[in-house]
């Protein structure tokens, strides 16, 4: 809620809270922002750290695909297509690209549908519905949908847009692989993506593997990419 603007509204029910002898926050990470509620609203705190337990961890094959604009279009339908997908998240940065995009997929005569933070709510909700219903293939989405959403089923994300930024890159990939299932990442890197896509890999420590499209369609890993 903090990321997505609703800053003073959380503070003001915590004002409405004051009276309550306890209060405990939970975080998937300490941003700035929940720092702050803590400072402002929490006196003498103890914080407890979880650590993440290795076998627990999501198991997500990572792929980086060199390509450009107007080539991941076609290239997002090859791999849909290829492995039969039936359930994917496609995430942009920005409201129009999500709408294009699914519109554009739609086109192509696959189940597609956008999600933005521009929508009303009943909308976002009509929306997500007919996702975990399977009424949609293919959920173009901006970062709203990359937190705070627990869908089962999801195969593949792909990141259709460079994420700008590396906390969001772990987030987004985050919806697939739940579960105790596996999971695929796509992420499509133009040539300025090339030093962000470094940036990432240096940040989240994730072996991402380049890969490229064989003659008969199907991506093949060209190296063992960087740990």
């Amino acid at each position: 809620m903090l990321n997505m603007g609703f800053y003073k509204d959380v503070c003001k029910i915590l004002e409405s809270l004051k009276n309550k002898k306890q209060m405990v926050m939970f975080s998937a990470t300490i941003s700035r922002e929940v720092m702050d509620v803590g400072w402002l609203y929490q006196r003498d705190p103890a914080e407890i750290t979880v650590q993440p337990i290795e076998e627990n961890r999501p198991k997500i094959a990572q792929y980086s695909i060199a390509t450009t604009g107007r080539n991941k279009l076609p290239d997002l339908a090859r791999i849909m297509i290829n492995e039969g997908y039936k359930k994917v998240i496609v995430f942009c940065n920005t409201k129009y690209a999500s709408e294009s995009v699914a519109s554009q997929l739609v086109d192509l005569n696959f189940i597609a549908d956008s999600l933005n933070g521009d929508m009303s709510q009943k909308d976002r909700n009509r929306i997500m519905e007919d996702f975990r219903q399977d009424k949609i293939a293919l959920l173009v989405a901006t970062d709203v949908a990359a937190r705070g959403l627990d869908i089962t089923g999801v195969e593949a994300v792909f990141n259709y847009d460079m994420p700008a930024s590396n906390e969001y890159y772990t987030h987004r990939i985050g919806r697939t692989g739940r579960a105790k299932r596996e999971g695929v990442a796509y992420t499509f890197a133009t040539p300025d993506d090339t030093d962000r896509l470094r940036n990432i890999i240096r940040y989240t420590r994730n072996n991402i593997l380049p890969a490229v499209f064989d003659d008969n369609g199907k991506l093949t890993v060209t190296e063992q990419g960087e740990q």
